[in-house]
């Protein structure tokens, strides 16, 4: 068979609605694709590259196709076709899991849509839409499919917090279990004032971004890191998330903002190749 197989208050919400993917994976079930002008057969290959994809990342404990199936035949429940975050969440209490992703593969001439959404299986909310379109036709599926599944870890799948100060070292509770290695950087956000709607509702914080770490050496149970930049003095208790941009020099955060502001207002130069 051929392989046919994307903010501060995101922080937050995300913790609130996923307590235990703090300096932990989240448990998904990611349920067969919706195929749409696409094979059956073809969808749930791009389902099943997902998956591995999503395992791959360090940031999700994945639960295997077979074992979905099983527990759906015996409540006689189908595996496919659920687009109902009411349904999704009946499924996901059966499954024992904390998120349920449910998608489609759409195709289009030689262009494929994959389409995601993450219900949290607690509050029944959806929290995460992702999407990404793959151009060229099926050969290039899996490196969408990747593409995909690093969107999603981004987002939503790995925080932590510091656990220790020592001038420019800093331990961070996260390790190799973790899926982390030597390199990775860290945003480090501290949560600010709670943001309510007008019905007393809990819909983020103001938080700020504080600086970022490096982790420079991985021990069992936690890590070492450096400080990349920083705004203020890091505290214990921290948070952490995965940073999207990687920092290559150590340098002041306000120095760098006042950098970004003057190459703003820098007149266009054209690009050669």
């Amino acid at each position: 068979m051929s392989w046919l197989r994307r903010g501060a208050c995101l922080f937050l919400f995300l913790f609130l609605i996923f307590p235990s993917a703090y300096a932990s994976k989240i448990t998904v079930a990611v349920l067969d694709f919706d195929g749409k002008n696409v094979k059956s057969e073809s969808a749930e290959a791009v389902t099943e590259l997902l998956r591995t994809e999503l395992f791959s990342t360090g940031r999700f404990s994945v639960v295997e196709r077979q074992k979905i199936k099983s527990v759906l035949d015996e409540q006689k429940l189908q595996m496919s076709g659920v687009t109902d975050s009411e349904q999704a969440v009946e499924i996901g209490k059966l499954l024992n899991v904390q998120a349920i992703l449910l998608g489609s593969v759409s195709k289009f001439g030689m262009t494929y849509l994959v389409n995601t959404r993450l219900v949290n299986v607690r509050s029944g909310l959806v929290v995460l839409a992702e999407s990404k379109e793959c151009r060229g036709g099926e050969s290039k599926l899996p490196d969408t499919i990747s593409e995909l599944a690093d969107a999603i870890a981004e987002q939503i799948g790995l925080e932590g917090a510091i656990i220790h100060i020592d001038l420019q070292q800093v331990l961070i509770d996260l390790d190799h279990s973790d899926g982390i290695d030597v390199g990775a950087q860290f945003t480090v956000i501290r949560p600010g004032d709670i943001v309510v709607d007008l019905e007393g509702r809990v819909i983020g914080t103001r938080d700020e971004v504080i600086g970022t770490l490096e982790v420079v050496r991985i021990a069992n149970g936690y890590s070492e890191a450096s400080i990349m930049e920083h705004s203020k003095d890091f505290r214990r208790g921290d948070k952490l998330k995965p940073s999207t941009t990687k920092i290559s020099t150590v340098k002041n955060i306000d120095e760098k903002r006042q950098e970004d502001k003057k190459e703003s207002v820098k007149p266009d130069v054209p690009v050669i190749f």
